[in-house]
C-alpha cells in the first residue's frame, strides 16, 4: 500500500528494541556520505516543489508489522525502514518549530516511538514538548543545555546521532530561500510503499534480511535479534531485553567513553563491538567450564563462527543466570566502585602497595575489563593468564571476598609461574579451580597449576600467618619483576626479610639488565652459579626474562638450581648484608686480584673478560668434557647457530694484536703475518698451532715458533698449570705475548 508519512504517522509508529540504533547520524566517513545524500534528496525535493506543488517523491519500501492493543488502537511495528522514518520525523520536527507551526497540525509527530532503549523513548518525549528559541546556539547545543537533558544521553548512540542530523538539517534550513517550508511539506509529499508483514506471512526473521539502507547489519545487531529467542522464559528474557539497551551497554559506553579510545572512531559501533568482546569471553568461559563444543568439536568462538554452540550453551538457565549476574555485577562496580581496577593491580614498579598485585603482561593495562572489551578479538587479545585473572575477578565481584587482594596475589603467581601448564585443554578447570578459590580460599582446590608453584604459595601462606610483619617485604619480593611471584630462590627463614631487602637492593630489575655484566660477575666472585640444561651450561645473560627464568625455580634441572645458584646468591647476600659498606665492584676488583696469585679457572677469565659473555643471547655455554678452557659461547642454544670460543674471541675483538679475524662458527683465531698463516685453536693445557696455508713446506712461521721454543714440536703452546689443571698464569695475556713478539720481531 502508497502511503504518505503523515498517514503513516496517523497511527503510533514505534521503534522495536528489536532494531538497531539510529545510525544516520553517525559520524564515521560512510555515514556521513549516507546521510548527505539522504538529506541531499530531501533538500532538492523542497527546493523543487516550491515551484512544482503537485510534486511528490517515493522513499522506498517500508516492511513491519500491524499490532493492535485492547483499545483496538493500531501500531505499526517496522522492521525495516527505521533510518527514512526517523530523519523525516526530525526534518519535520525542526521545521514545526523553527515556523511556530500550531500543536494541531503537529500532533502526528507525537505518535513516532522510539522504544530500542528507555533513555532514546524520554529524549523524544521531551523533544515533542520543547520549543527552541534559536538564540545564538546551534539547535544540538540548544537542546543539551535544557535541564530535561541527562548528561548520560551522551551516551546513547541514537541520541548522539539525532543531534547531529538536526545540526545538518538546520544547517541546511537555513541556506533555503523559502518563507515556508511547513506549507511545502504539511501535505506530506514524502511517500512510501508500506508492506504489512501480517498480511503476507512472514516473520521477524526478515529483519535479519532487511535493514534499513545504506549499511549491514553489524555482529551485534544479530546478535541482539537473535539471543532473545533462545530465552524461552518470560522473565528471563524481559530481563536480558530490558538490560541489553539499558544497563549493559550503558556501562559500556561510559568505560569506553572514559578510556579516551573514541577519537577518529564511530563510538557507538565500538561500544557495540566491545559489549560483544565481553559476552563473548563469559561465554567462552561457560563453554570451557560446562566443557561444551559444537558438532565439529570446537569451542565457542563468537556469536557469527558459534551460533549452534551459542544456542546450546544459553538453553540452559544455569548459563543464562551465570551471563546475566556476571553483567549485573560488572555494572555495578562500575557504579559504585569506578576504581575498582585501579584499587586491584599496577604495573610501575615505583607504585608498589601491599594491597595492589602487579602484573607482568605485554599490554601495561591494569583494568583487564577494559582490555577484554577493547582487544578480545584483535591480535592484542587476552592471554590464557589475563583470562583466569578476569574470571577470578568477575567472580568477586558476584560473591565479594574479604580477602581478595590476598588471593588474586596468589592466582597471579600461579598464573604467571605455569606457563608450561596452561593450555586451552586445562582452561576448563583452571576457571573452576579459581572460581573456588574465590568463594572460598582453600589453596587445595588447585590441581591444573604448576605443582612447585602450588606448593610455594602454601608455604608463604602459612609463613605469613606465622610471621604477619614480614608480608609486606615477601609481597614487595614477588612483584620484582625479577622474580614475578616465585621466590623459592628465598628459604622462609629468620633471615628472608634482610635478605628480601638486601636482593631488591642489589638486584633491583633495572640495573640487573642494564649492569648485567657487574650482576653477574658479583655472583662469580662468589662461586659458581651456573645450572646444567642438557648439555649446556647456563649463566644467565642480559635479558629480564632469561634472568627470571634462572632464578626462579627453573622447569628443566632443578638440581643446580637448588646446589649451585642458590647457595651463590644467599651467601653474597649475606656478605653485604654483614658488609653494609661494600660494593658490587669492589667484590668484583678483589676477586680479581685474589685471582693473580691463585689458580685462574674459567670463572676468573669470565670476570675480566666483558666479551665472554658479549652476543651470547640466552646465557648458554657449551664446556668440553668439563673443561676450563674448551668452552664455546652460544649465540642462541643450538649448535647450527652461530657460537665461538670466547678465549679466542676475546683476542680476535680487543683489537691489541693486528692481523688476527675469527669467523663464527666454532672457528679457530687466524693470525696473519709476513704473508704466512697459522690457525689457533683452544687446548685444555693451553693452545694448538696448526698450518693455515695450502703449502706447508712454505710456512716457515711454525718452524722458527718450534725452533725458538715457543711451541712443541706437534704444535702444542703449554701453558703453566697446576696438577689439578688450573692455569697459573692468565693464557689470554700468554697468546697476546707471543703474537705480538712475532710481529715486534718481523
Amino acid at each position: 500500500m502508497r502511503n504518505n508519512y503523515i498517514e503513516i504517522l496517523n497511527n503510533k509508529v514505534e521503534i522495536p528494541i528489536i532494531q538497531r540504533d539510529y545510525a544516520q547520524g553517525r559520524t564515521d566517513h560512510k555515514t556521513n556520505k549516507i546521510r548527505k545524500d539522504f538529506l541531499d534528496v530531501l533538500f532538492d525535493f523542497i527546493c523543487k516543489k516550491q515551484s512544482d506543488p503537485k510534486l511528490e517523491i517515493e522513499l522506498d519500501f517500508i516492511y513491519g508489522f500491524n499490532e493492535k492493543d485492547d483499545n483496538n488502537s493500531i501500531t505499526f511495528v517496522p522492521i525495516d525502514g527505521q533510518q527514512r522514518l526517523t530523519t523525516l520525523w526530525l526534518l519535520y520536527w525542526f521545521v514545526s518549530v523553527k515556523e511556530n507551526i500550531s500543536e494541531d497540525s503537529t500532533a502526528f509527530l507525537a505518535n513516532f516511538l522510539y522504544e530500542t532503549r528507555h533513555s532514546t523513548t524520554e529524549f523524544y518525549r521531551n523533544l515533542i514538548l520543547f520549543r527552541p528559541d534559536f538564540s545564538q546556539q546551534t539547535i544540538d547545543k540548544e537542546i543539551t543545555n535544557q535541564s530535561w537533558y541527562f548528561e548520560t544521553w551522551n551516551y546513547d548512540p541514537s541520541i548522539l546521532a539525532m543531534l547531529v542530523v538536526l545540526k545538518d538539517i538546520e544547517s541546511r534550513y537555513e541556506k533555503l530561500d523559502i518563507d515556508s517550508v511547513w506549507d511545502i511539506i504539511s501535505d506530506s509529499p514524502f511517500y512510501f510503499y508500506k508492506l504489512d508483514m501480517n498480511k503476507v506471512g512472514l516473520t521477524d526473521d526478515l529483519y535479519i534480511k532487511m535493514n534499513s539502507r545504506g549499511k549491514p547489519l553489524t555482529e551485534f545487531e544479530y546478535f541482539k535479534a537473535g539471543f532473545t529467542e533462545i530465552i524461552s522464559e518470560p522473565a528471563q528474557r524481559k530481563r536480558f531485553e530490558e538490560s541489553i539497551d539499558g544497563i549493559w551497554i550503558d556501562s559500556v559506553w561510559h568505560i569506553i567513553f572514559e578510556s579516551g579510545s573514541t577519537e577518529d572512531n564511530d563510538i557507538a559501533l565500538m561500544v557495540d563491538n566491545s559489549f560483544l568482546n565481553l559476552f563473548n569471553f563469559i561465554t567462552s568461559m561457560l563453554s570451557f567450564k560446562k566443557d561444551l563444543k559444537d558438532h565439529n568439536d570446537v569451542r565457542y568462538k563468537n556469536t557469527v563462527e558459534s551460533a549452534e554452540l551459542l544456542r546450546t550453551i544459553y538453553t540452559d538457565p544455569e548459563n543464562q543466570n551465570f551471563l546475566f549476574d556476571t553483567l549485573d555485577a560488572i555494572c555495578k562496580q562500575e557504579q559504585e566502585n569506578p576504581m575498582f581496577w585501579n584499587t586491584i593491580f599496577y604495573t610501575d614498579k615505583n607504585e608498589f602497595e601491599s594491597t595492589k598485585t602487579r602484573l607482568f603482561f605485554q599490554q601495561k593495562e591494569i583494568n583487564l575489563l577494559k582490555r577484554c572489551l577493547l582487544s578480545l578479538s584483535d591480535s592484542k587479545g587476552l592471554s590464557l593468564p589475563e583470562q583466569i585473572l578476569l574470571s577470578a575477578c568477575f567472580i568477586h565481584l558476584k560473591t565479594p571476598s574479604n580477602t581478595f587482594h590476598d588471593q588474586i596475589r596468589t592466582l597471579r603467581n600461579l598464573v604467571v609461574n605455569s606457563e608450561n601448564e596452561l593450555r586451552e585443554t586445562v582452561l576448563g578447570a583452571c576457571f573452576d579451580e579459581a572460581e573456588h578459590f574465590i568463594k572460598y580460599g582453600d589453596l587445595k582446590i588447585f590441581k591444573t597449576f604448576k605443582t612447585d608453584q602450588i606448593e610455594e604459595e602454601k608455604d608463604k601462606k602459612e609463613y605469613i600467618r606465622q610471621i604477619p610483619a614480614n608480608k609486606m617485604i615477601l609481597q614487595k619480593l614477588e612483584d620484582s619483576d625479577l622474580l614475578r611471584g616465585s621466590i623459592s630462590l628465598f628459604p622462609l627463614s629468620e633471615d628472608f626479610k634482610n635478605r628480601a631487602k638486601k636482593f631488591l637492593e642489589l638486584f633491583d630489575e633495572h640495573d640487573s639488565v642494564s649492569d648485567f655484566n657487574v650482576k653477574s660477575n658479583l655472583l662469580l666472585s662468589f662461586g659458581d652459579y651456573s645450572q646444567g640444561n642438557g648439555s649446556l651450561t647456563n649463566l644467565m645473560s642480559g635479558h629480564s626474562r632469561i634472568i627470571r627464568k634462572f632464578l626462579t625455580t627453573p622447569g628443566y634441572d632443578k638440581t643446580h638450581f637448588h646446589e649451585k645458584t642458590r647457595p651463590v646468591i644467599l651467601q653474597c647476600l649475606d656478605f653485604f648484608i654483614t658488609n653494609p659498606t661494600a660494593s658490587s665492584q669492589q667484590n668484583i676488583e678483589q676477586a680479581i686480584t685474589d685471582y693473580s696469585a691463585d689458580p685462574k679457572d674459567w670463572k676468573y677469565y669470565f670476570m675480566k673478560y666483558s666479551s665472554f659473555r658479549e652476543d651470547s643471547n640466552q646465557g648458554y655455554y657449551f664446556f668440553w668434557e668439563g673443561n676450563d678452557y674448551c668452552i664455546w659461547k652460544m649465540k642462541e642454544r643450538q649448535f647450527n647457530g652461530w657460537h665461538w670460543d670466547p678465549y679466542l674471541r676475546e683476542i680476535a675483538d680487543s683489537k691489541r694484536i693486528n692481523n688476527v679475524s675469527l669467523e663464527n662458527y666454532g672457528a679457530r683465531l687466524v693470525f696473519s703475518h709476513n704473508r704466512k698463516k697459522i690457525l689457533i685453536s683452544s687446548t685444555p693445557n693451553g693452545f694448538f698451532f696448526e698450518n693455515g696455508m695450502t703449502n706447508r713446506a712454505a710456512n716457515t712461521l711454525l718452524d722458527t715458533l718450534v725452533q725458538n721454543k715457543t711451541i712443541e714440536s706437534n704444535g702444542e703452546y703449554i701453558v703453566p698449570q697446576t696438577d689439578e689443571k688450573f692455569d697459573l698464569l692468565d693464557r689470554i695475556q700468554l697468546l697476546e705475548q707471543v703474537l705480538s713478539r712475532i710481529t715486534q720481531n718481523a
